[in-house]
């Protein structure tokens, strides 16, 4: 191998180093301890949760900031429903105008066909009649066949009404369809005269509840579902002076101290910490809380999800990055 190998881009293959050197393709990149937030952050501010609450999913967080964020969220869902009812009145709006437009069709070509002016043919009516009786020959002679008896004439108002309600709507739907037929088709998509006008776009409400966002999978939040989050803490042994030393959080059993690749449970009536080995030996077989004794059963032991450590054993992450090839 030559001492400029690295830069001899002349080869008949593909080299490692020309890969590392181009800037597309999919890129990978392990993530290390300071890509991972402490076991005890917050994960919306990241930082050391005060006052820590967590969700029915064991995400942990500042009481302030999810209540920020329920108040957020809730803003936006107030926004989106807004939206969506104006939406919907002013579709309930343009369809009210359709049907008085078809309604003044209607009377219009009733007084026309009655002064000689127009004919059957020519009205909307009288088109729409004739595709019925194209496309239903057989339904009305057999109607006519089983019904020889003349029967006795009844005024119903609400047939009437659902009658003209629906002829109302045939009338304005033909006429959409004749000034959609009425448009230029468009023969080519580079020409500027003739592109078609844009839809107008639905909205639709994307939120209906508050969410939890600490995962990929989100799920459902409300304030009353949070819980207070209580942790044990204890001096650190490093340093040799009271005032220097730091508190870390323990388990209230084993004594031993909490870590990214520590596996956490919480009880869901008290809100104390465990690791997961202790909850297995003890809360489970006794049914309480070794703290303060409150009932604890199986299902109140939730799972805290954590980041890991950036190790293979603790919990190994990967970023990745798709870049298109050659653009």
């Amino acid at each position: 191998m030559s001492r400029h190998s690295k830069n001899n881009t002349a080869r008949g293959h593909f080299t490692y180093a020309e890969m590392q050197m181009l800037d597309y393709g999919t890129k990978k990149q392990r993530l290390g301890r300071d890509s991972m937030r402490d076991f005890d952050a917050c994960f919306l501010c990241l930082q050391t949760a005060r006052d820590p609450v967590c969700c029915l999913e064991g995400h942990l967080s500042c009481k302030e900031c999810i209540y920020e964020n329920i108040l957020a969220q809730k803003l936006e869902i107030e926004r989106q429903t807004k939206l969506l009812a104006l939406q919907e009145a002013q579709a309930q709006k343009e369809q009210e105008q359709k049907e008085e437009l078809a309604q003044q069709i209607i009377l219009n070509e009733f007084e026309k066909s009655h002064m000689g002016v127009l004919s059957k043919t020519e009205s909307v009516r009288g088109k729409l009649v004739a595709v019925a009786d194209d496309a239903s020959p057989s339904t009305q002679n057999g109607a006519k066949s089983s019904n020889d008896k003349k029967r006795a004439f009844e005024l119903d108002t609400e047939e009437l009404e659902r009658r003209s309600k629906q002829e109302r709507i045939d009338v304005a739907k033909a006429v959409e369809e004749a000034e959609q037929a009425k448009k230029p088709v468009l023969p080519s998509f580079w020409v500027p005269s003739l592109t078609p006008s844009n839809k107008k776009t639905e909205f639709k409400a994307t939120k209906l509840h508050t969410m939890c966002t600490a995962s990929n999978k989100e799920h459902k939040l409300s304030l009353k579902n949070l819980i207070a989050v209580k942790f044990e803490t204890a001096l650190e042994d490093g340093d040799e002076t009271e005032t220097n030393q730091k508190a870390s959080s323990i388990c209230p059993i084993c004594r031993k101290g909490f870590t990214n690749s520590t596996k956490l449970s919480i009880l869901k009536g008290c809100g104390h910490v465990y690791c997961e080995s202790c909850c297995q030996k003890f809360i489970k077989k006794d049914g309480k809380c070794q703290a303060c004794g409150h009932k604890a059963r199986e299902k109140d032991i939730i799972s805290m999800t954590g980041e890991g450590s950036g190790f293979s054993s603790g919990g190994a992450k990967e970023a990745k990055k798709f870049d298109v090839a050659f653009q």
